[in-house]
């Protein structure tokens, strides 16, 4: 088996998940790393579209260092940090004023750490009209939902348009997290659906003490784990709060700033409980508390294109688990339960409860064991060899 390189474009930054932020991108390089065939990876963190975003990434990756992380390079806009023999970070400033210098500076940074057949793996679509710069063997997009529909990049329409075309046309691999987003890039022989998955071990982990905040909670607990952001439907969450006062409707996970004004009133409901940001190591002690996982998402617009992992998250600590219907669920539409409207899903919650079982416990068990990362890397490397052959 050949060994390359791989310069991955990230969603995220490498301190954020040091921190305990967790999606599909920071799995795919923890997979990446126990890989043979992979030789180095430069994980870029997030770049900046914004001077806003330039500064935050300015105080938080550029003055302040990884943990255990060793500084290899620094400039005023950029660093490079050595995590392992097999992993360094990259860190810009400069991508939102001068795109082109980021990435010829990124390219003499793999130069520099001797990197030899490159494979380029981005989350980040924005990159896609400068990446030819890069003298890679191969170039993969995953596609985790479609950013034209998400309420954070508005301001960036023409730029991501301009983007997804190039992505459409010159990519050698396109890895789609649902079936909107096959459709999305126009069904090409080169997109290929793969799902998320999840870390099983890490969901199984058995905790000998259980936090207060939910330790306390009365049970029945109908859970939501996520950021509560604009594409959750507050207005279900409000009519389940309203139709089941014998139960405790959790959500755990922060809350975007313009969801106050809803959570303020959802905090009238005196059996629901904000218990705000927990970190990745902490979520299955929360889940496993829950009685039944809630993925009430909006089914318009942005929700069709995404699979959600929290639904795996919660199989994977065998809850039972209702979603809106059109939301990204149609390769687990046979262990979980959707819903049309509000007085659906409250319904199909209490049936749920009413009816779970050991039965039923032990066949989300069995069924979730084939959405392991490793199961789901090695999909995408197979792929990938292939194409390198």
């Amino acid at each position: 088996m050949k060994q390359f390189d791989v310069i991955l474009f990230n969603m995220s930054n490498y301190s954020e998940w040091d921190e305990g932020v967790s999606n599909r991108n920071y799995h795919v390089l923890k997979q990446l790393l126990n890989r043979p065939e992979i030789g180095k990876i430069l994980a870029v963190d997030y770049l900046p579209l914004t001077l806003k975003r330039a500064v935050r990434i300015f105080k938080e990756d550029l003055v302040l260092n990884i943990e255990g992380g060793q500084k290899v390079k620094r400039t005023f806009s950029s660093k490079v940090t050595k995590v392992s023999d097999k992993l360094y970070v990259y860190s810009d400033i400069n991508f939102f004023l001068r795109p082109k210098k980021t990435m010829k500076d990124i390219r003499k940074t793999a130069l520099e750490l001797n990197f030899g057949d490159m494979v380029l793996w981005s989350f980040f679509p924005f990159i896609a009209p400068y990446w030819n710069d890069l003298g890679q063997k191969l170039t993969v997009f995953d596609a985790v939902d479609n950013w034209l529909l998400h309420s954070s990049y508005t301001k960036q329409q023409e730029k991501l348009k301009q983007a997804y075309e190039i992505i459409k046309n010159d990519t050698d691999l396109i890895f789609a997290v649902s079936q909107n987003l096959l459709h999305f890039f126009d069904d090409q022989p080169n997109v290929y659906w793969i799902p998320n998955g999840v870390d099983l071990k890490h969901y199984n982990k058995k905790f000998a003490l259980v936090n207060r905040d939910i330790a306390d909670i009365p049970r029945p607990i109908i859970g939501y784990i996520g950021v509560i952001q604009d594409k959750v439907d507050l207005d279900i969450i409000k009519y389940l709060a309203q139709q089941n006062k014998d139960k405790s409707i959790v959500l755990v996970g922060p809350v975007w700033n313009e969801q106050d004004e809803a959570k303020l009133a959802l905090e009238q409901e005196k059996n629901v409980h904000f218990l705000g940001y927990k970190k990745y190591e902490d979520a299955p002690m929360y889940i496993q508390q829950f009685d039944i996982g809630i993925v009430p998402h909006k089914a318009a617009g942005f929700s069709a294109s995404t699979n959600p992992m929290k639904i795996y998250e919660y199989l994977a600590c065998v809850k039972p688990v209702v979603a809106t219907d059109n939301v990204g669920t149609d390769n687990v539409k046979d262990i979980i339960v959707t819903a049309k409207d509000k007085e659906d899903f409250n319904k199909q919650v209490n049936l749920l409860l009413k009816n779970d079982s050991e039965a039923m416990r032990e066949k989300r068990h069995q069924f979730i064991k084939k959405y392991s990362w490793f199961n789901t890397v090695n999909k995408m490397m197979e792929l990938i060899n292939n194409k390198l052959v």
